[in-house]
């Protein structure tokens, strides 16, 4: 399952739900930042200063647009990032200008590549280190991220892309025995960039360090170990006091931390066994229709959230087609909903998962994760599917791949008296 940046926020800061450490990684000689570190720390940078941030590498191409993204509650988009800064790459390198009243986190943007960083006022350089973009600079930005940039987790990074590359090269993807025991070989392969992250963080959290430091690195830290939840939460009301409850960053995942106590009881309501919820979504014409219309008309319908940017959505197009072609006959239907924040972006997605032949089944949206039919099932990630019967119980909750197909073809059994499918 896939998440967006603000919910791997909640997962990490109170849920310390396992994180896949792809961020990129550069040569730098940073070391982890302890009480000695501290009173640098504290200090803020002077506000009328502002940022620059540069980058020339062989790797950017001209007319690539560079954004650079910060948390704001009232965004339209998927993680409530909005732009603060933008230029395009020219001969090779770009400049972005621009100031922050304080330093918090922020996401620069490069082409097809991103790298995660605290903005602050001050100088800072985009580097690539070949296993992708890591930002050096700045006071705290390296005292947070410097893990990245140390040689045994940039190595890391790399044995684990070339286990991926040797494992899965040549693999049929619709082969599923063949698919289990390639994922059985990497499961793991995270787990010394992570292990070193873990340790880089705790040094700082560990520590006499100043509490806006490490603030920024609690909100990084997934070590469900070291720190459960109600640490998280002491560590976090600590901070609250020397930095005050309205900092933007406390407000942040303290809102994130309550959105998912919601989140948790909206998905107990949409369990299997539970009846279903009506949603309401449009077509690309702009008409809406209703789930429950959709279900009157058949017998076994799958609810399927998605969205243009997950992959992993993308890459059950083929198990859903099969599913669908076998037992669509059988009275089965899908009702998926993208929640795409940009209408041509889920089109253009449908063009290409649909070529030669087009998308057979039910395709809607309803835009962001904060739409109505998001909110009613509680979806946190993505992709997120509910199989439901024709009287409206939800029998399935996120099936993947091949399990779609097993459970669709038992309940399809059920209804035809044992001679389903």
């Amino acid at each position: 399952m896939i998440t967006r940046p603000l919910l791997r926020i909640l997962a990490a800061s109170f849920l310390c739900a396992s994180a896949c450490l792809v961020a990129a990684c550069g040569r730098h000689d940073t070391a982890a930042p302890t009480g000695d570190t501290a009173a640098a720390a504290a200090s803020t940078p002077d506000s009328r200063a502002g940022f620059v941030i540069t980058g020339a590498l062989p790797s950017l191409k001209d007319g690539d647009e560079v954004r650079l993204l910060m948390y704001d509650p009232a965004a339209a988009t998927q993680d409530k990032r909005r732009p603060v800064a933008t230029t395009k790459v020219e001969h090779g390198s770009f400049r972005l200008t621009g100031s922050v009243k304080q330093p918090l986190p922020g996401l620069l943007q490069v082409g097809h590549g991103a790298a995660d960083m605290i903005v602050e006022n001050a100088p800072f350089t985009l580097v690539d280190t070949g296993e992708g973009l890591v930002v050096e600079g700045g006071q705290y930005n390296d005292k947070v991220y410097g893990y990245r940039a140390l040689p045994e987790f940039v190595a890391a990074v790399k044995a684990r892309h070339e286990l991926y590359r040797k494992t899965f090269d040549g693999v049929d993807e619709q082969d599923e025995a063949a698919m289990k025991a390639a994922r059985a070989i990497t499961q793991n392969s995270s787990l010394p960039e992570l292990a070193i992250a873990n340790d880089w963080q705790a040094k700082v959290l560990d520590s006499d360090a100043a509490p806006l430091l490490k603030l920024f690195v609690l909100n990084e830290n997934v070590d469900a170990k070291r720190y459960d939840k109600a640490k998280r939460e002491a560590m976090l009301a600590e901070y609250a006091k020397a930095l005050g409850a309205d900092h933007p960053l406390i407000v942040q995942m303290n809102k994130t931390a309550a959105g998912y106590r919601k989140y948790e009881k909206l998905q107990s309501e949409t369990s299997v066994g539970k009846h279903f919820k009506d949603v309401v979504a449009a077509d690309k014409d702009g008409h809406k229709v209703k789930l429950s219309d959709v279900l009157a008309k058949n017998k076994l319908v799958l609810l399927d959230f998605w969205a243009s940017w997950c992959g992993p959505c993308r890459g059950e197009f083929p198990h859903l087609a099969k599913v669908y072609k076998e037992f669509h006959p059988h009275g089965f239907e899908i009702y998926a909903v993208s929640l795409d924040d940009d209408n041509d972006e889920w089109l253009k997605a449908l063009r290409e998962e649909g070529e030669g032949g087009g998308i057979p089944w039910i395709n809607l949206v309803d835009h962001g994760i904060d739409s109505k039919s998001a909110t009613s099932y509680g979806i946190l990630g993505l992709p997120s599917n509910f199989l439901i019967n024709s009287d409206g119980t939800i029998v399935g909750v996120n099936m993947r791949e091949w399990d779609v197909e097993r459970e669709v073809r038992a309940q399809v059994s059920k209804l035809e008296g044992g001679h389903g499918g």
